[in-house]
């Protein structure tokens, strides 16, 4: 007995080294456990056989657990891209975004509800039964008479058909799920307006954050030329350390530019990858350069007008003091008389007697009874109840009555600013434009009097931060319009957009390899035909 201990302790300590050894390295263990757990299956100690089961077990619900969470990690990372444009912007909002789903959900319930509330207007046949069948059986002992017993299965049915002719509720009820049904889909109009917005503002954002990265990459290649040929002149005897210096100085910048232009596009990538509901391993990706996509035509006066006829948000306050003028009425409604016709039919089949002597089994009885009738219900006094109700309901009708002024003096304010944010980046647009001409053409002579001797190093470096900040600031211009624009159409609901034609070379990035290239391109100011109207 004293040998059998040290060699249980062994193979217990083995199985432990086992298990430890599957954690930290399961792959190069798992034939060593199989080996060891048919060991113990042929030996006597079926304990830690049993537990070298269990600790294999466990083993193979780790490893599955862990290749799930592998598999969910491989789901979200990002390997698939989407082409995202403007024509197939709203389309993919509206198949993805699960608000929207929701919303479209509330509609149909509300078109069910209404569906319940028109039924009112129709007969109801109830059908009711006390017993189906029932059982009776008794003794009824009289003092100072006969005694008698019961002895009888019943079956019967009852029907009733109902049909109001005056109903006051009926038809304020129906009115009022029209009313909720018009206000789910008022509700899913201004949703669906906000996440338009909200898709068109991250598209043009992804869409400057490309085209940045294009200028980072632009006039980081400008400064590699700049170093380059500043090392050329140091070697030759004509150049100095301190140009040198400089320009790695401005290499680095550029970098830094790069490095964050590219933070900032996955920035934008996830944001409206977020908000059309893109799958988890898939980032949209635009090919269009950002380029004027129109011009406004109506004044700020047709603008404002327009906008307090379109605007859902006038027509849903309106639609909420209808909503509360009914329910007032509804109050009133419910002290009314309310006069229905019926007709009650009630048939019966006994077998059997009660309350006789000697009842007799085999007696059937069988009886049929059919009343018609007017049914008449007056609730006259319910202590103030309805009155109550009837003022509260009027009061919140006045208070959305002061809300619709207050709302539409909102609708002009807002209106009026993005009119007046669209002016300024229209003078943006041209300012810049402008910028871009003249930076670009300081650069080039710049460039030249470098190469003559009579310019320095900083004087290019300068003039090369100029441009890049021109290129970034006309993009910017144009992105602020092109928001702005989405703005207006979407809340003034007018077609008062004259479309301009994209660029031949609107999907086409612009690559140059060196610095002359640079200045003679034209393709990267994005010039589209709207910009005469500008």
């Amino acid at each position: 007995m004293n040998t059998l201990i040290p060699r249980t302790i062994i193979k217990r300590v083995l199985h432990q080294i086992v298990f430890f050894s599957l954690i930290i390295n399961h792959g190069d263990h798992i034939a060593l456990a199989n080996q060891l757990n048919l060991q113990n299956k042929n030996s006597s100690e079926n304990k830690l056989s049993f537990k070298t089961k269990k600790i294999l077990k466990d083993f193979v619900q780790y490893q599955k657990i862990k290749n799930d969470k592998l598999q969910w990690i491989d789901n979200i990372k990002v390997n698939k891209k989407e082409i995202i444009s403007l024509k197939n912007l709203e389309e993919i909002l509206k198949e993805n975004n699960p608000e929207l789903q929701i919303l479209k959900s509330r509609i149909q319930q509300s078109k069910y509800l209404l569906k319940s509330r028109l039924s009112e207007w129709y007969p109801k046949l109830n059908l009711t039964s006390a017993g189906l069948p029932k059982y009776l059986s008794g003794n009824t002992y009289n003092e100072l008479g006969t005694d008698t017993s019961s002895s009888q299965s019943k079956a019967s049915i009852n029907a009733k058909l109902q049909w109001d002719l005056i109903n006051p509720l009926r038809i304020k009820e129906i009115e009022n799920a029209r009313n909720n049904l018009e206000n789910e889909k008022i509700i899913y109009s201004i949703k669906y307006r906000d996440l338009n917005l909200k898709a068109h503002d991250a598209f043009f954002k992804l869409q400057k954050s490309r085209q940045d990265i294009l200028i980072a990459e632009q006039s980081l290649k400008t400064s590699e030329i700049l170093l380059k040929e500043a090392n050329i002149r140091l070697e030759s005897g004509i150049g100095t350390k301190l140009e040198v210096l400089e320009a790695k100085t401005q290499l680095s910048n550029d970098k830094q530019f790069l490095a964050e232009k590219h933070g900032i596009q996955k920035i934008d990538e996830r944001k409206l990858a977020q908000l059309l509901y893109l799958k988890p391993n898939t980032s949209p990706q635009i090919e269009e350069i950002p380029a004027i996509i129109g011009v406004w035509k109506a004044s700020i006066e047709e603008s404002v007008i327009s906008s307090y006829l379109y605007r859902e948000e006038i027509e849903q306050l309106l639609l909420k003091v209808s909503i509360n003028n009914n329910k007032a009425k509804i109050a009133l409604a419910r002290n009314k008389p309310k006069v229905s016709i019926y007709n009650s039919f009630e048939s019966s089949i006994a077998k059997g007697e009660i309350i006789s002597q000697s009842p007799r089994s085999s007696n059937t009885i069988k009886s049929h009874n059919n009343t018609i009738g007017l049914q008449f219900e007056w609730p006259i006094f319910d202590g103030g109840y309805a009155k109550a109700n009837y003022n509260a309901s009027k009061e919140k009708a006045k208070e959305i009555e002061a809300e619709i002024l207050v709302k539409r003096a909102e609708i002009r304010k807002e209106i009026e600013e993005i009119f007046y944010n669209l002016e300024i980046a229209k003078n943006k647009i041209k300012n810049t434009y402008n910028s871009i001409q003249s930076t670009r053409e300081s650069l080039r002579l710049s460039y030249l009097r470098l190469k003559e001797g009579i310019a320095t190093q900083r004087e290019v470096v300068n003039n090369q931060k100029d441009v890049t900040q021109a290129e970034v600031n006309y993009i910017k211009a144009i992105t602020d319009y092109n928001t702005n624009l989405i703005y207006l159409k979407n809340k003034t609901g007018i077609n008062s957009l004259k479309n301009c034609p994209r660029p031949e070379n609107s999907t086409k990035s612009l690559k140059t390899n060196n610095l002359s290239s640079h200045q003679s391109q034209d393709s990267l100011l994005l010039i589209s035909s709207c910009m005469k109207f500008l």
